[in-house]
């Protein structure tokens, strides 16, 4: 890998032109499937989307926040169910190699050169976990598990049975990790947007995981890895995450300049693109597009570096990191919105591409992380109240 940040964005820039004709071709085939294909997939290994996030030690390319942007939104941009599985594959597997203890990854990731350890699953405590000689027996169900399909991993917080949580304190919880193999797979993603992400309900039943198979809670550093590795954990999230929308709008911004010159609506005898009222909506869409991408380099460039020295500390710099997500996916979600509205009666099909990204930035929308909780929080920091960590 060069040396430099702008050396580094356009590497992988070339690297995601690579396969930008596979991502597109299966698209269709992803929502289809209702998870990625085998090609795309293999598209993202080539690349090391995957590895994106992971501390450097393991193999992983811990990247800066704003490589992390990029390279997520260029995925999306070609097909947003691959774009999002990149991400949350690329975040969880940095969970996997920065949080287990050393004991199980000479194992994990002995492997990592040929074929990347890509891990999924939920951190909602939905299960729960009782404790027993070497480890824990593990029984639950939970949901949102983008990317399973391809997943070598499954991640799932429980709830310790048998223990009371201390007053005024949440109760204790374990986040375990166990090969897919163990894991049962139900199929449930039947959905509005978002097909071809395979985000579906899995299940542990009488799993057993060894301790060695639990990450460190995330309320404290990681193992290994520094930089936005070692930022809050919700703000960590969001550097990769805030990719998605951005790429989602690229497209939309892309695909109706396309069209505008070949498409005439109905009872007008010009082009989209001779009409006014249209040109000073791309124009604003083109702004806002700008606006967006800049807005989240000077964002995550401010939080890179900036000092947390307490609980306090961390929770302000979460909760303005998902505001901006917040912020971001609502931008998007006007931009797809103007431009399907401009595109007519082609956009209605499911098939057109503009309306796939109506659905899936309305999708990816109801996201816990950016909901209106995000702009509820911030608010409060802002009127000097006092805010508990969460969501």
């Amino acid at each position: 890998m060069t040396n430099t940040l702008s050396d580094q964005r356009a590497e992988w820039r070339e690297r995601i032109a690579t396969i930008g004709d596979t991502l597109r071709s299966d698209s269709e085939a992803n929502e289809e499937l209702r998870h990625l294909s085998p090609t795309t997939e293999a598209a993202l290994r080539s690349v090391d989307a995957f590895n994106l996030c992971s501390p450097t030690e393991l193999g992983g390319v811990n990247a800066h926040p704003r490589l992390q942007t990029q390279v997520i939104a260029d995925i999306t941009s070609h097909d947003s169910s691959a774009g999002w599985c990149a991400l949350i594959g690329a975040h969880e597997s940095a969970w996997l190699a920065s949080r287990l203890p050393d004991s199980s990854l000479e194992r994990i990731f002995a492997d990592a050169d040929q074929r990347w350890p890509v891990t999924c699953g939920s951190i909602a405590p939905d299960g729960e976990a009782e404790q027993v000689e070497g480890g824990w027996l593990v029984n639950g169900r939970w949901g949102w598990a983008s990317g399973i399909h391809h997943s070598d991993y499954v991640l799932a917080q429980c709830r310790i049975t048998g223990r009371d949580p201390e007053p005024g304190k949440p109760p204790p919880l374990v986040i375990v990790s166990a090969p897919k193999s163990d894991v049962t797979v139900e199929d449930t993603w039947h959905t509005l947007g978002m097909r071809g992400t395979g985000s579906t309900h899995y299940r542990f039943d009488n799993v057993f995981v060894p301790d060695e198979m639990c990450l460190v809670g995330f309320e404290r550093p990681p193992l290994r890895g520094d930089g936005w590795l070692a930022r809050p954990t919700v703000t960590f999230l969001t550097a990769a995450g805030y990719g998605f929308p951005l790429g989602v709008a690229k497209r939309a911004v892309e695909e109706i300049t396309t069209q505008a010159t070949s498409h005439t609506r109905t009872g007008q005898r010009s082009s989209i693109a001779e009409q006014q009222h249209f040109q000073g909506d791309l124009g604003r869409c083109a702004a806002q597009l700008e606006v967006m991408e800049g807005f989240g380099h000077h964002l995550f460039d401010e939080l890179l570096t900036a000092p947390v020295r307490s609980v306090e500390d961390a929770v302000r710099m979460d909760d303005r990191a998902r505001s901006a997500l917040r912020w971001a996916h609502q931008t998007a979600e006007e931009i797809v919105r103007t431009v399907h509205e401009h595109a007519g009666g082609p956009a209605v099909y499911s098939d057109n591409v503009l309306a796939r990204l109506l659905r899936d930035i309305q999708t990816v929308s109801q996201h816990v992380i950016q909901t209106q909780s995000a702009y509820i929080r911030r608010g409060q920091h802002q009127l000097g109240l006092p805010v508990r960590p969460g969501l």
